[in-house]
């Protein structure tokens, strides 16, 4: 179901259950929206609007980023690797990043409110977004590690082992670096409730004290992607014998093609959290005049079960030979040592799913400040925060497992993060 579908279903039913009441000096017809307000308080404190009433406003929210983690499998210890063409040369590598590269960023969006109230009971329902959170981080260099075990095929060895002397008589495990990638993580948020309204009466210094109680609808998706590209080299073809290599893009002459070298040339992996969170709520609301002005505070709680859908795909080496796992070889002209590659591992795609289901309370809090403009139209301008637990966040579910069987996963065990929204509104209100 998308926001827009769902907003306008919830105010078709708000008229619906709302025409049944008998108030017909409350009804829209009758509301003189631009009369002057009316801020006497000669027979008592100013009382609260009854009948229909809507407001409209832009927020400007920030979302908490992810937990930091590892971008490639956390090691203690890091991962020994061979970097030498002519003789051993092996380095501890470790992963160059990190999703400390996200953070807190504000995005723009709406909110909608809108009902009927007419004595102490009534009907509220709301319904907001907010647009993508969409941050890219590029980089001219990654390394990384991976988990990596044995391929189970004929070969019999790891995945990132490459040939660095004549046959299989030496190999080695091979370095994973990459010379630029792009990572980005987007984030699509959106909400809807209904409430059904009591209100009490005046109070002794003038304000009203509202009670809710109802259900929401919250998604919040999260996405996680990374393309990972090797170095671009020319290699001069001209009486070679290139069979066991991949030539990318056309030729610059007759002589000289470029391709892609690096351990895993090209990849690209994509990783989706969808959090579905429906349940029941509760809500406060007290509010008071203060001549033009209105102050008004308000909080929820929210009690939700989270259904999860989990996705994954991608692929590895797309630049690989699929018949050999080779793309260079050392004999060829134009032959660099980051060129190695797997020779238990060709271009390899991949796709993972699972669904969870977790519990995912929430609370909501808003304190607004609103100035009377006409007898019914007032501005007004407030903050709001919102705290969700629960909640599964992209960049840490991947599993940097190059296993016997598949390669990379989800990891389940990690989708319970907190996020925190919060931030700024503006809006109109009409007859509330």
């Amino acid at each position: 179901m998308s926001h827009k579908r769902a907003i306008l279903s919830l105010i078709a039913l708000v008229i619906a259950l709302s025409v049944g009441p008998s108030a017909p000096a409350q009804g829209l017809r009758d509301m003189q929206f631009f009369a002057p307000p009316n801020l006497s308080t000669y027979s008592g404190p100013r009382k609260a609007s009854e009948g229909f009433f809507f407001d409209a406003g832009l927020l400007g929210w920030s979302i908490s980023s992810p937990e930091v983690t590892t971008i490639g499998q956390y090691s203690e210890q890091g991962r020994v690797v061979w970097y030498g063409p002519d003789e051993a040369q092996t380095a501890t590598q470790n992963n160059s990043h990190d999703t400390s590269i996200f953070y807190s960023q504000f995005v723009t969006g709406e909110r909608y409110e809108g009902g009927y109230i007419y004595g102490h009971q009534g009907l509220l329902f709301s319904g907001w977004r907010l647009n993508h959170q969409t941050q890219d981080v590029s980089t001219t260099h990654m390394s990384m590690i991976f988990d990596d075990r044995d391929w189970g095929g004929t070969l019999s060895l790891q995945h990132l082992v490459g040939d660095v002397g004549n046959g299989l008589t030496a190999t080695e495990p091979l370095a994973v670096t990459f010379a630029s990638a792009l990572i980005r993580n987007r984030v699509e948020t959106w909400g809807v409730e209904l409430n059904y309204l009591l209100r009490s009466n005046q109070l002794h210094s003038g304000g009203y004290f509202e009670v809710f109680v109802g259900a929401r609808y919250l998604e919040f998706n999260d996405e996680f992607s990374i393309h990972a590209y090797g170095d671009v080299v020319p290699v001069d073809i001209s009486g070679e014998t290139v069979s066991n290599i991949v030539l990318t893009s056309r030729p610059l002459d007759t002589d000289q093609e470029y391709l892609y070298v690096g351990t895993l040339a090209n990849s690209t992996w994509y990783q989706e959290a969808e959090n579905h969170i429906v349940g029941p709520q509760i809500g406060a609301r007290w509010f008071n005049y203060y001549g033009r002005w209105k102050f008004s505070a308000e909080g929820r709680f929210f009690a939700g079960c989270n259904y999860q859908n989990l996705f994954q795909t991608g692929e590895v080496g797309s630049d690989l030979n699929p018949n050999t796992g080779l793309l260079n070889d050392p004999s060829l002209p134009g032959h660099v040592p980051e060129a190695f590659v797997p020779v238990a591992l060709e271009a390899t795609t991949f796709t993972h799913h699972d669904t969870e289901r977790e519990w995912s309370p929430g609370v909501e809090v808003r304190a607004d400040l609103e100035w009377q403009w006409t007898r019914h139209v007032s501005f007004g301008a407030g903050w709001s925060g919102m705290w969700l637990d629960g909640i599964a966040r992209s960049s840490n579910l991947i599993n940097y497992e190059f296993g016997t069987n598949s390669l990379m996963g989800i990891v389940t065990a990690n989708n319970r993060q907190s996020v925190f929204m919060q931030g700024v509104n503006f809006r109109v209100v009409v007859n509330r």
